[in-house]
């Protein structure tokens, strides 16, 4: 009996697409579970930096709705310490990966339970939301007809340990109020 002649082709026309999908499936789904691993650990620093260093609820309400001469969000310097701390290890979304999205852009700071629980009595909590969108690196969402996005969305909670005090400031504080405060700062630092 002689073999056909198109059989392999036929059968590789058939089996190849599978094997893209899971190939293309196990590659994107380690990709996403580090992607995740690093967004949670980003927000595990920023939520231990915000136990030390909590930021006013009056300064964290600017963000939405800056003043004319609103200095920027992380001119404060808890919420630079905070964006700092989340930025510490995150190596993937540095630079230009990820379509030059930079993961402090997607950091929400709040109390859960309202800015008056900013006080060593009720001990916060604070807590730091991050929701990052992420690309994929293979195209197997676009393949099975989604956009090729996923957004990591991670929340970490802690209780306040500290009120941002900083002995090296000449007004004991770190954090500032609002933009007035934030000035009067500026100035009690200049010699």
């Amino acid at each position: 009996m002689k073999p056909k002649s198109g059989q392999s082709i036929v059968e590789m026309a058939l089996l190849l697409p599978v094997m893209l999908i899971v190939i293309f499936g196990i590659i994107e789904f380690g990709y996403l579970i580090f992607a995740y691993s690093m967004v949670s650990q980003a927000a595990r620093n920023g939520a231990e930096a915000a136990a030390q260093l909590p930021p006013h609820q009056t300064w964290l309400d600017l963000r939405n709705n800056p003043p004319a001469n609103y200095p920027g969000f992380t001119a404060d310097a808890c919420v630079r310490g905070i964006m700092e701390a989340i930025r510490s290890d995150v190596v993937l979304f540095d630079g230009q990966a990820n379509e030059g999205r930079r993961i402090e852009d997607y950091v929400v700071i709040r109390y859960p339970n309202g800015g008056q629980t900013r006080n060593l009595n009720d001990r916060g909590p604070i807590e730091i939301e991050i929701n990052y969108p992420v690309r994929g690196i293979t195209p197997l969402f676009d393949m099975i007809g989604l956009d090729g996005t996923l957004n990591l969305r991670v929340v970490q909670r802690r209780s306040l340990e500290n009120l941002g005090v900083d002995p090296t400031s000449p007004r004991g504080v770190a954090c500032a109020r609002d933009v007035a405060d934030w000035q009067d700062m500026q100035l009690s630092r200049q010699p």
